[in-house]
């Protein structure tokens, strides 16, 4: 009680407001509203219809109710649990926060005490901006002032408060769940409650009974039910049998229950006698009444008091929550629609479909309780889900969304106010449209009701129905008996006790008792942990009694179990007894007291006192442990109101004192005492009924007070028991009381609001420290002060001035603080000069005198002339008189009561090494330097006292100020205790730790009170082998929590530093331990330099290339801002976040005039997608291709929206006519190439675009006119040749161009999205654009019904594209769903004597095709049987059936192609299908003999039997097999096979032989047969001749399979292979045919020409090699009329391969990229645009499955653009690879890691061997962030160094280049001063701030503590740093330790 503040009057903040708004009348009767206290200044005002929140007496919000015409019942605030990672993150740091302040806990409304809670905002708190995120969608009948804060806690953090130190002695072995908790009001109405979580949500839930009385608890609320008479039953049935209830009696009836989230159904509360509890609750606790640790197993410690008003009882309860199989609800998160659980409501959520929040209306527990007569079975019992179904199906599927919040009864009130004359229970009728109309609302069945098939209006029905399902009518309300909810709360009774309270415990349940609980101070944690107290924790808890003016002491014993039952069912926990609950309470001690009024607990910091206001009218602070302190209210107390604000904006609060005093009253009695508040605040009431704030200061504000405080409660509460250290913290109230009243007699009862200062808790410390000690020293006599002999002069008096001064503001030294600045540094200097002239002559005189010399050294006459501070001796003659005055009685207390003088002295020791270990704390931060100077003098004047020398020649060495302090030279006489050991030094300690000295054990707190048993030594320093590594230092000791959280820093310290002394110890070990003590930069920054420079060092030698392994907090730690990005999950759009930015201002000409105007008229250029994600992707194809302009070229080649570009010079023979001819002819054939760009133009710009949902996707159209050069004739094809009708395959493949261009990373393409781009007339376009969303996985979120509507047309092109990309999106999945659609479209799957299908066959092939995607690699055996069936079905000719034109080589290929999908390489394991005989069958078909008669037929299935068999028997090397499938061995057979298929049976051997494959010519020589060896260079072939069309296939065949092993390597050698042959196939293409064998053998050779080009593009998938773009530019120019569609489609393809997705992807070798690859580039190419008889076209586009994004890009981590690196691509081999990023890397699964060798660049390695997040983190994003090291970082050398400093500045162009030119910079090379320059900012320069730090400390030289950092910087050993601070900076460093050194001797 240092100070009782009169703070004015206590009245709402609001009620201004409230008069003016009429919300209240003037004056407002005390009757008339209701307020609460929340957070400190934070007040809820009720009133009949209106809610009024206010902080810091400013209104921020306000909830008028007026329209719901229902009474405000009540206001309360809570925390409901949240895993919503916002929440969480914000209550880890709310937690971390607490454990700084002093001030931990507050207040909100609900219950006697309120909740403890974290403040969100306070004295002690920093304030934050506070951003509003309030919804106004969700406040429509609301009228709302102002914006909630963001107020948020932490699910289970601690409550107690006062000095919270981080405590990680334990640490848990099972990692548990952090949940957040989201703050809310809530307000209750009479059947309805609006829940507003501060963050912006709102929710409106439907009460199932009226709420008498509502009480906060940990997790959201405790209800309690208002007894009422059950309605009598109704006098006619509405046609519902569930209006029909049996009365309930409600006397039987639960009272009490549970809302842990307004989105959960409430729960029951039950005792252990298996029923639930019917009394009145009074107090609940709103968190763990202790701490017992954060672990899974650790439970909450809660108490509740209930009243039972039959017996005049209370009782006293142990409450745990019951665990339950639920996830905690996402409270602002609005659930999905689908998602019903069981956790959800049973009541189905309660009234309110979108609009109302769900809370049990009785609903789903009366209709499960109330079946058939008896007790029911349960609420599954009452209808079959089916039938309820049936009965909301007509209610369409609009309602299957998620819920809404919105207010229905906003709804409502407008309604109302239009005048529609409903009234109130019709308006209820309405809002009870809720979300129980499905059972995909996880609601119940609904009752079979024959009413819902009636033609009712909307509104009756959806009543009807939702009445039907709550069983329940508003005549209901209050008659509820909770059957059937959750059980979810569990107590168990401790004791009864009488108690009477008058009836209005049930209108007012606070107004006549309080319940309130104090915690056991640490004192008495001390004490148990040193074995003088039991080791169980305490609890007090107190009721008052108002009516009976008796308070109720409970003292409370809480043994927690060691481990509890989790997962105990419901039915179990009430069986159980306390074991259950997870502690023991046991009830030690009862006292009651019958003399009081009232009280209240207060809090303030620490410290929790009981504040009694007794009968008399006196006012006692009270505390079990410490006991009763008398306190005096100022006799006059303020009137003028703080809250009430000016008319010029200020507070009247902030008036002057005299305005103060005259509005003052002196009440002549108080009566009652209402708002306690965090730091001492309350109010007391007078007799007229004015509550008037007071403040009453029961802690110190300054930390290290507290810290000193704190140190001697435990320390002497250890050791002298638990009343002597509760005994200093009243000591120290009264000291600080005694001093204020004593230095200005009116100031300790002043309206002074400020508090007492610090200089004065500084002092009155120090005074009640000094009181040890006082009484055992000689009284000193009084001297009689010497008369100056000088006249009083100008001089003296400013001497005297200076003096006065000094002494007042000097508690940190010998002179005021600002003195020690260089500027103020003239006075001292000035100063000495004088006093060193008067200590010469003074000796001299004194020489002459005694004629001998001086016995006094130079620092004594300096000590004695020089200005002293007289703080400690002014200290020590407070401490006399204090023992003299008036207020002894208060220190004739246990502190000195009974003890001897020997007790009184150790007492004095105990405090002065406890007070020395918490000083050795302090300097380890530099934020306490200054508290631990001014706490040296004190402790050198106690060693003083006992005699202990060597202390006080220590303290004295500790700072040159020392000497000016004025000191106590007496010593205490009798008996001391003498000095235990040296005083410990954590500067030497440290030291020899760097000296790799094994060191001694640091002496901690806890061993000076119970000592802690010494290690075992292993050796001796002297018997060790001088040769043999030094031994490991001793492990430190382990301390008990209640002491290691005293000296957090010293415990880290010591640890880290014990790593660094252990020998082998790496700064891996070092850096992995700081992580392990939650040392983060921030802690490092405020440790002193020396010490912190080689925790430094071990960072910065771990900064270069840390370990894969480490986490985000290890790479926090060390700077790794780049591998950090890399590795957290939480940012899985990095590649979105990596194109957020943009291009650096150039002045570089890019573009010209006319280039700007021909991109205006290009389409897409004004295409609606988002070009930043395209101007990313153009930027990393910048840096792939920047030495020529060859993407712009492929660019240019692909595009089909410009006319085309053709060279024809006419003949001079040529009339006009024909030169016209030949113009069309040329104009026609381009035209056939642009219409096959498309396919070539979606693989160029695959996955480029995110579109905006706004605006309709382009798809780009074909411009077919033709520019003839030289002439620049624009000449335009032939309109009627090229019709859509003709050429609908061309506009498919442009859709699926534009659709696959769509990034897969692209958001929100959905069902809405793709209906809005579906045209009003379906078209091929938008058929291909489907199949482009669905290969890319967009179609997975259309609506399946929107499916069928784009069936339904039978449209062929749309039915293809839908069919296979829903087949694509859902590959290998075996959707139901699917295989129904598909099913309806292949004949085959349809049941037997179906109707044949109106169908095309292409529609078909698709759908076959379409069940191979769908069950790719699942080996279904059904469908392999229907595609074998369907490969090999034979129709034999019926003159009476129509032939069959549907199984043709094209679908039968489809069928092979599907079956080989089905069993994709699972040919060695062919699961339960070996009795089908799938291999004999296959090569019957693929090789075997046919009959003549059929041969037509079966020769259709051969292509589709021989790539069944390549696929399901790819890469198991089956040597037979391969040797069946490929080609005759002889010349004489190859005539009895088609040639085309010789070259589908090279690949298939040689896919099964997958191993076996090189791509070299010497394989291919191999693999050939001996007639074609010859010729296997095909340099020798001159002429065109039929006779080589096999050995064409097969060399075609050989290459395809070697493009297929090496696609997407980018292997050089392979490329020069295959560019080899396809040049010779270029040459051969290029030979005259002029006979028809020739011609004939031409096509193929062309054929196989395409496929070699389409093979060397696969090999450099994604490259754009130069080289191969070379020979494919030239096949893109091929115009005369015998290249085909086809061929032009192949080259086009093989352009988009080579530049694949701009660069950025590849292709993988995986099975389904083999077999898709294989599918898209299917060697034989249509010959016109409506060719399909051989191949469907669609499938040419599924080399999307076989795409792989393996560009790996750099991009820097400030701006996320991308820049070039070198890298090192290290293989599993242990090959390597240089390469320059962005570049594409080789299959993930052949790499170990990946590092960057920039020197400019900290390293960066990815480890795919060893670390799957590295490897899931590339997959995510093919990102990785590259952080540019500085200048002074650099691993080069100095001169490199300097020239990159040189061109940081350069680049930075930075304004403050000039301070590197100031003369303290001036010894800084460039690399430093680049680093302040560029990186200061950032922390960048801290280095080089040490570095001047110490280099300071040095030159002045006046603090030991700061040469020892010194000392530890220059002690380090050879080879031990070098990075953070440089060795030329060391050995700076020691010759300047030199130098001094030898100047002071």
């Amino acid at each position: 009680m240092s100070r009782v503040s009169s703070l004015g009057l206590h009245t709402p903040a609001a009620l201004p407001y409230c008069i003016t708004e009429q919300l209240l009348p003037d004056p407002p009767p005390p009757e008339s509203y209701r307020w609460y206290l929340g957070l400190p200044y934070e007040e809820i005002l009720v009133t009949g219809s209106a809610v009024v929140w206010s902080s810091g007496g400013v209104i921020r919000r306000v909830f008028r109710y007026d329209v719901e015409k229902e009474p405000v019942m009540q206001a309360i605030l809570t925390w409901f649990p949240s895993d919503d990672p916002k929440d969480i993150a914000d209550s880890l740091r709310n937690a971390e926060a607490s454990e700084e302040d002093g001030q931990t806990e507050g207040y909100v409304s609900g219950g006697s005490e309120g909740n403890k809670r974290k403040p969100d905002w306070g004295d002690q708190i920093p304030s934050k901006k506070r951003v509003s995120t309030w919804n106004s969608k969700v406040r429509s009948y609301a009228s709302q002032l102002g914006s909630f804060p963001k107020a948020r806690g932490v699910r289970g953090a601690p409550g107690d408060l006062g000095i919270r130190i981080e405590d990680d002695d334990e640490e848990d072995d099972e990692p548990t769940k952090q949940l957040g908790r989201s703050r809310a009001l809530v307000v209750f109405l009479k059947t309805q409650a609006f829940v507003y979580f501060l963050s912006g949500t709102m929710h409106v839930i439907h009460l199932p009974f009226e709420i008498q009385h509502v009480v906060a608890a940990p997790m959201g609320l405790m209800l309690q039910r208002k007894l009422t008479t059950p309605p009598p039953p109704p006098e006619f049935a509405t046609g519902n049998a569930f209006t029909m209830r049996p009365p309930i009696s409600s006397a039987d009836s639960p009272r009490l229950f549970t809302l842990i989230d307004p989105l959960y159904e409430v729960g029951l509360v039950m005792t252990t006698q298996n029923s639930p509890l019917t009394e009145d609750l009074i107090f609940m606790s709103t968190a763990s009444e202790i701490d017992i640790g954060s672990s899974s197993n650790s439970t909450e410690v809660l108490f509740a008091v209930t009243y039972n008003s039959e017996r005049s009882q209370i009782t006293l309860w142990q409450v745990r929550y019951i665990p339950q199989d639920v996830p905690v609800a996402p409270q602002r998160r609005t659930p999905s629609g689908t998602s019903g659980t069981a956790s959800r409501r049973r009541s189905s959520f309660g009234p309110g479909t979108g609009a109302t929040t769900p809370v049990a209306t009785g609903a789903g527990s009366v209709a499960s309780s109330i079946t058939l007569p008896g007790k029911g079975k349960g609420r599954d019992s009452l209808v079959p889900p089916s039938d309820a179904a049936t009965s909301l199906g007509v209610l369409g599927e609009e309602f299957d969304q998620k819920r809404s919040t919105r207010r229905v009864s906003g709804l409502l009130a407008r309604a109302e106010l239009s005048g529609s004359g409903q009234d109130h229970s019709s308006h209820h009728r309405f809002s009870d449209v809720s979300t129980s109309l499905g059972a995909s609302f996880g609601g119940p069945p609904v009752p079979h009701n024959t009413m819902i098939l009636d033609e009712q209006p909307v509104d009756e029905l959806l009543n009807e129905l939702n009445m039907g399902a709550l069983g329940i009518g508003m005549d209901d309300l209050g008659a509820y008996d909770g059957a059937g909810l959750k059980q979810e709360m569990l107590m168990h009774k401790i004791e009864t006790f009488p108690f009477r309270l008058s009836n209005s415990i049930l209108s007012d349940p606070e107004g006549s008792t309080r319940v309130f609980t104090l915690r056991s101070p640490s004192s008495v944690e001390a004490a148990a942990a040193v074995g003088k107290e039991p080791p169980a924790k305490k609890i007090v808890m107190f009721v008052a009694n108002r009516d009976e003016g008796s308070l109720l002491q409970l003292t409370i014993q809480v043994q927690v179990h060691s481990t509890i039952s989790k997962g105990y069912s419901r039915r179990s926990s009430t069986k159980v007894r306390a074991a259950t609950m997870g502690y023991t309470p046991i009830l030690l001690e009862t006292q009651k007291r019958t003399d009081i009024l009232d009280a209240i607990k207060l809090q303030d910091g620490c410290v929790q006192r009981v504040l009694i206001l007794t009968e008399d009218g006196n006012f006692n602070l009270y505390s079990p442990w410490g006991g009763c302190l008398d306190i005096r209210l100022p006799p006059t107390l303020a009137r003028w109101n703080f809250n009430v604000v000016g008319e010029d904006g200020s507070r009247r609060g902030s008036r002057k004192k005299g305005f103060a005093r005259t509005l003052s009253t002196s009440p002549d009695i108080y009566k009652k005492l209402d708002h306690p508040e965090p730091g001492g605040r309350f109010t007391v009431v007078d007799g007229d009924g004015v509550g008037h704030r007071i403040g009453i200061s029961l802690a110190p504000k300054d930390t290290s007070i507290k810290s000193c405080l704190e140190t001697l409660r435990v320390v002497l509460g250890a050791e002298a028991g638990v009343g002597v250290g509760e005994e200093i913290l009243s000591t120290w109230m009264s000291v600080a009381k005694w001093l204020q009243v004593t230095a200005e007699p009116e100031s300790g009862l002043s309206l002074d609001i400020k508090g007492t200062s610090l200089e004065d808790e500084w002092r009155a410390f120090v005074v009640t420290l000094f009181l040890l000690a006082t009484r055992l020293l000689p009284e000193k006599k009084p001297q009689p002060r010497r008369k100056s002999a000088f006249v009083r002069s100008a001089s003296l008096v400013a001497q005297r001035e200076w003096e006065d001064l000094a002494s007042h503001e000097g508690e940190w030294g010998s002179s005021p603080e600002y003195t020690r600045n260089a500027a103020w540094k003239w006075m001292i200097d000035e100063q000495d000069e004088k006093t060193i002239q008067e200590s010469t002559s003074q000796q001299q005189t004194q020489q002459q005198i005694q004629g001998r010399g001086s016995s006094f050294s130079g620092s004594s006459f300096m000590s004695e002339g020089r200005l002293t501070n007289k703080f400690i001796t002014d200290c020590v003659l407070h401490a006399r008189h204090f023992l003299k005055s008036s207020m002894q009685e208060i220190s004739q207390s246990d502190l000195f009561k009974g003890v001897s003088d020997l007790q009184a002295a150790e007492r004095l020791g105990y405090a002065l090494v406890s007070l020395h270990l918490l000083r050795e704390e302090w300097k380890l931060d530099i934020a306490m330097e200054g508290h631990a100077r001014r706490l040296c003098p004190v402790l050198r004047q106690i060693a003083t006292w006992l005699g202990w020398t060597k202390w006080a020649e220590e303290y004295m060495l500790e700072d040159v100020e020392m000497v000016g302090w004025a000191y106590d030279n007496s010593q205490i006489s009798g008996d001391v205790p003498l000095e235990p050991f040296n005083p410990p030094d954590i500067y030497e300690w440290l030291m020899a730790c760097v000296k790799k000295v094994s060191p001694p054990p640091f002496t901690v707190l806890q061993a000076i009170v119970a000592p802690i048993p010494a290690p075992a030594i292993q050796s001796s320093q002297r018997n060790r082998n001088p040769f043999s590594p030094p031994p490991a230092p001793s492990p430190l000791p382990q301390q008990k929590p209640v002491f290691a959280r005293l000296t957090p820093r010293t415990r880290k310290i010591t640890a880290l530093y014990t790593v660094l002394a252990t020998p082998g110890s790496t700064p891996v070990n070092v850096v992995e331990k700081m992580v392990e003590l939650k040392i983060d930069l921030p802690s490092l920054q405020r440790l002193p330099e020396g010490i912190s420079i080689p925790l430094r060092e071990a960072i910065s030698r771990c900064q270069e290339q840390p370990p894969t392994t480490w986490d985000v907090e290890a790479l926090d730690l060390v700077g790794r801002k780049d591998l950090r990005m890399l590795i957290v999950p939480g940012n899985s759009k990095g590649r979105e976040r990596g194109t957020k930015w943009q291009s650096a201002p150039t002045h570089e000409a890019v573009r010209d005039i006319h280039l700007i105007c021909n991109s205006a008229f290009d389409s897409e250029s004004i295409g609606s997608f988002d070009n930043v994600a395209e101007h990313d992707r153009q930027s990393v194809a910048r840096l792939l291709f920047k030495d020529d302009r060859r993407i712009q070229e492929a660019g240019k080649l692909l595009s089909s929206s410009k006319p085309a570009v053709a060279k024809c010079i006419p003949q001079p023979q040529w009339n006009e006519s024909e030169t016209l001819e030949a113009f069309k002819d040329i104009a026609s054939w381009a035209a056939i190439r642009t219409l096959s760009t498309p396919p070539g133009r979606g693989l160029f710009n695959f996955s480029a675009r995110i579109p905006l949902l706004t605006e309709k996707f382009p798809i780009s159209g074909f411009n077919l006119s033709c520019v003839i050069k030289p002439m620049g004739t624009t000449v335009s094809a032939d309109k009627a040749q090229f019709t859509e009708e003709k050429v609908c395959w061309a506009f498919f493949h442009s859709g699926v161009a534009s659709g696959v261009s769509i990034s897969r990373e692209a958001k929100e393409i959905d069902t809405s999205w793709i209906v809005f781009n579906k045209p009003p007339d379906l078209t091929n376009r938008h058929a291909g654009f489907l199949l482009g969303l669905g290969l890319n996985g967009h179609l997975k979120n259309i609506a399946k019904w929107h499916a069928f509507n784009y069936l339904t047309p039978k449209h062929t092109m749309i039915s293809i594209g839908l069919l296979l990309g829903l087949s694509a999106s859902y590959l290998g999945t075996m959707d139901t769903t699917i295989t129904k659609l598909l099913s309806v479209h292949v004949t085959r799957l349809l049941p037997p004597g179906s109707a044949e299908l109106n169908l095309s066959s292409l529609t078909q092939t698709a759908g076959i095709m379409g069940i191979g995607l769908l069950y790719c690699n699942t080996q279904h055996r059904r469908m392999s049987e229907v595609m074998l069936s369907e490969i090999e079905y034979v129709e034999y000719p019926d003159s009476c059936v129509p032939s069959d034109t549907l199984r043709d080589e094209g679908y039968r290929l489809a069928a092979g192609f599907a079956l080989g999908f089905i069993n994709l390489g699972n040919g060695a394991d062919l699961r339960g299908m070996h009795d089908m005989h799938l291999v004999e069958r296959l090569l019957a078909l693929a090789v075997g003999s046919k009959k003549v008669s059929i041969v037509y037929v079966l020769d259709k299935a051969v292509a589709g039997a021989t790539i069944a068999l390549a696929l399901i028997y790819m890469k198991t090397n089956d040597a037979a097999l391969s040797k069946k499938i490929d080609v005759p061995e002889t010349v004489h057979l190859l005539d009895y096979v088609r040639p085309d298929i010789f070259l589908l049976r090279t690949v298939a051997a040689n896919l099964i032989m997958w191993d076996n494959i090189k791509g070299d010519m010497d394989w291919i020589r191999s693999r050939l047969r001996p007639f074609h060896v010859i010729h296997y260079k095909m340099q020798s072939i001159k002429c065109l001749d039929s006779e080589d069309l096999p050995f064409y296939n097969i060399m075609a065949g050989l290459c395809f399979s070697i493009a297929l092993k090496y696609a997407g390597s980018g292997d050089e050698r392979v490329r020069d292979v295959l560019i080899h042959y396809l040049d010779q196939f270029i040459r051969l293409c290029n030979l005259p045919a002029q006979m028809h064998d020739e011609i004939l053998t031409k096509t193929t050779v062309r054929n196989c020409q395409d496929l070699l080009a389409l093979s060397v593009a696969t090999v450099m998938a994604g490259t754009g090699d130069i080289i191969v773009f070379r020979r494919l530019r030239s096949m893109h120019g091929r115009l005369n009329s015998e290249v085909t569609y086809g061929s032009h489609l192949a080259a086009h393809l093989a352009l988009g391969v080579l530049f694949l997705g701009n660069g950025n992807f590849t292709f993988g070798t995986e099975n389904i990229a083999i077999a898709s690859l294989l599918c898209a580039f299917y060697p034989l190419f249509p010959s016109a645009p409506l060719d399909n008889k051989s191949h469907l076209q669609a499938f040419r586009h599924f080399w999307v499955l076989a795409v792989e994004n393996r560009c790996i890009i750099p991009r820097d981590v400030e701006t996320f653009r991308p820049t070039q690196i070198p890298i090192t691509v290290t293989l599993r081999s242990g090959q390597e690879i240089s390469r320059t990023a962005p570049c594409i890397l080789p299959e993930l699964k052949t790499i170990a890691t990946v590092t960057t060798n920039s020197p400019t660049h900290w390293t960066v390695v990815l480890d795919f061997l060893n670390s799957e997040m590295h490897r899931f983190a590339f997959e995510r994003s093919q990102s990785i962030f590259v952080h540019r090291r500085s200048a002074h970082a650099s691993q080069s050398t100095v001169f490199q160094a300097t020239l990159q400093a040189l061109d940081d500045v350069e680049n930075l162009k930075a304004p403050f280049e000039w301070i590197g030119e100031l003369p303290a910079f001036a010894q800084l090379d460039k690399a430093e001063k680049a680093l302040i320059i560029r990186e200061g900012e950032s922390g960048g320069g801290e280095c080089v701030d040490e570095r001047l730090e110490l280099e300071a400390s040095l030159r002045d030289a006046r603090n030991r503590s700061r040469l020892r950092g010194v000392g530890i910087v220059t002690s380090r050993l050879e080879g031990d740093g070098g990075l953070w601070i440089g060795e030329e900076v060391v050995e700076g460093l020691r010759a300047g330790v030199w130098v001094g050194g030898g100047k002071r001797e």
